[in-house]
């Protein structure tokens, strides 16, 4: 049994020295296929290697991380398998690293340079997790090393030295060091080093890492300040940060402008969750007059079915079809199940319409397919229509407009 793990180790290490070589590139659709292999590898390091002599196992992980350039650039990683089985490893060598019984301050020399080798961004949970190995003294004086790295390199980024990109890759490494600390503080001295006067877009990150660490108080400091173009943010922000202290009284006024400014379903449902029982059904009201004047028809008409409203939705899609944004795919299609759920058939129809429309107008051959798919819903739909004078024109003549500006694109008339 002592030997097992010596003879393990030589056949894993000979598994990762022919994925080195192999030069074969996997596509999108093996891309995930390639991940769950790589998964399983680790994972079968950790049942035969790790369980019995966690030296061994801790080498073969840092090995797999090291290749980490091999994975991503042999691999389409759209769909983030090989991410994920970064993400893996990372935790892998954590662990293993914690058998291991380094001292702290070995163990943190060894993470620091696993991760400040990093080029692709897949070691970022060696830091996130750090807690698996260190305790939380090791961790803060992890942090103390990268800032102290920080206050070297920050000047560099005024000048425009070589080392100007460093200055990222550390603010970067405390980020997740404060997050692993639950400390939202690291990462705004990280910030602040290089940028004393953060812009808005800083600052929100600032105020979302207090708001996740459950530190609302702290976050209004920001919250004060003037986020100039994302003012809609910032006030979002705001009403979060006093609901977390229970003010809601004070979140409500901002919920109900945010609603009335940019109307949608989740913001009337944060207006509604800030909002006393007994004052909901005037909420309600008003947001139906405000999504029937609402600017995005769409925005509109989720909002009424939301409501319950399914006749007050149908009349706004007839009455105001000619403003649908055919290009808004997502929603639409979303909406169009909505009233196919609800047999209404009229509605559902002029949604279809608005997106074969904007299709072909735009010749965007990509979405031919789709676009036939939508005409013949819509040839599906005419015999359950009685009353076309809502909508216009019937669906012959919609077909025959349809034929005479864009008869010519061939290549969707031939998908249908």
């Amino acid at each position: 049994m002592a030997q097992r793990p010596s003879a393990s180790s030589t056949e894993f290490k000979k598994t990762l020295q022919s994925w080195k070589r192999s030069t074969r590139y996997h596509g999108y659709g093996e891309a995930t296929a390639y991940g769950e292999m790589l998964e399983t590898w680790l994972t079968e390091v950790s049942v035969e290697v790790q369980s019995v002599d966690p030296a061994t196992a801790l080498a073969l992980y840092e090995q797999f991380i090291e290749l980490d350039s091999h994975w991503f650039e042999h691999a389409d990683d759209s769909g983030g398998a090989i991410g994920m089985a970064m993400q893996a490893a990372c935790g892998h060598w954590l662990r293993a690293a914690a058998e291991c019984r380094l001292t702290p301050d070995q163990a943190a020399t060894k993470l620091m340079a696993l991760f400040q080798a990093d080029h692709y961004g897949g070691r970022e949970d060696l830091l996130r997790k750090a807690h698996l190995l260190l305790p939380e003294s090791g961790l803060r004086a992890l942090v103390t090393r990268f800032e102290s790295q920080m206050d070297q390199v920050a000047p560099a980024l005024k000048s425009g030295g070589p080392k100007a990109t460093e200055v990222f890759k550390v603010s970067a490494a405390l980020t997740l060091l404060s997050e692993a600390l639950h400390d939202p503080d690291i990462k705004v001295r990280a910030v602040l080093s290089y940028s004393p006067e953060p812009n808005a877009l800083q600052m929100e990150s600032f105020v979302q890492a207090y708001l996740d660490a459950g530190k609302p108080r702290e976050a209004m400091t920001w919250l004060q300040k003037n986020w100039g173009h994302m003012e809609g943010a910032r006030q979002s922000l705001m009403a979060a940060a006093l609901e977390d202290q229970g003010l809601w009284d004070q979140s409500q006024p901002i919920r109900k402008q945010l609603f009335e400014s940019c109307p949608s379903v989740a913001a009337l449902q944060a207006w509604l969750r800030s909002t006393p029982e007994a004052d909901q059904p005037s909420v309600l009201s008003l947001a139906k007059d405000v999504a029937q004047s609402a600017q995005d028809v769409a925005a509109g008409v989720s909002i009424l079915l939301e409501l319950k409203d399914v006749p007050a939705a149908e009349t706004l899609v007839i009455q105001r079809f000619a403003e649908l944004d055919g290009q808004n795919y997502g929603m639409l299609l979303n909406l169009a199940d909505a009233f196919e759920a609800h047999g209404r058939h009229a509605p559902e129809t002029l949604i279809y319409r608005a997106l074969l429309v904007a299709i072909l107008e735009r010749g965007y051959a990509k979405a031919y397919g789709h676009g036939a798919q939508y005409l013949l819903r819509l040839r599906a739909l005419a015999p359950w229509i009685t009353q076309w004078d809502p909508l216009q024109e019937s669906h012959a003549e919609f077909e025959a407009i349809l034929r005479q500006k864009h008869g010519r694109k061939t290549s969707f008339w031939s998908r249908v």
